[in-house]
């Protein structure tokens, strides 16, 4: 069986990898912001701090063709459980969209709420 912390990487991997497929989606704003908690930020290049309150929102801000990628995977990827209910995920990212490239660092804090379900409290992503 496998140890707590394991199955907290697992479930936190799982979440990223949500994240991710969301990001890439065609209009990742509702899926990406089920996914945050209420008081989460994202940091994305050439993008002002996005929270659930920022102008702009999070879904005007990630509306078409936001992060819109033909394919994506992630690399060097370490979880880090930080407590039972809190954890990190950072990695490296590449995606494409026709020719072009997109290289990045990402991490991503997770917490799980009183309902059980892992939420973002931080995603940041640096071009490489």
């Amino acid at each position: 069986m496998p140890s707590m912390h394991d199955r907290i990487r697992e479930d936190l991997l799982l979440h990223e990898r949500s994240l991710w497929t969301a990001l890439t989606s065609a209009d990742p704003g509702p899926a990406v912001e089920k996914l945050c908690n209420e008081d989460a930020n994202l940091l994305f290049p050439s993008l002002p701090i996005l929270h659930l309150e920022s102008e702009p929102s999070i879904k005007e801000a990630m509306a078409p063709p936001f992060h819109r990628f033909d394919s994506f995977s992630l690399g060097e990827v370490r979880t880090i459980v930080i407590d039972l209910m809190a954890g990190v995920v950072t990695y490296t990212i590449h995606a494409t969209r026709g020719r072009k490239e997109y290289n990045a660092l990402g991490s991503t804090t997770w917490s799980q709420g009183s309902d059980g379900e892992w939420r973002i409290c931080v995603h940041q992503e640096t071009m490489m």
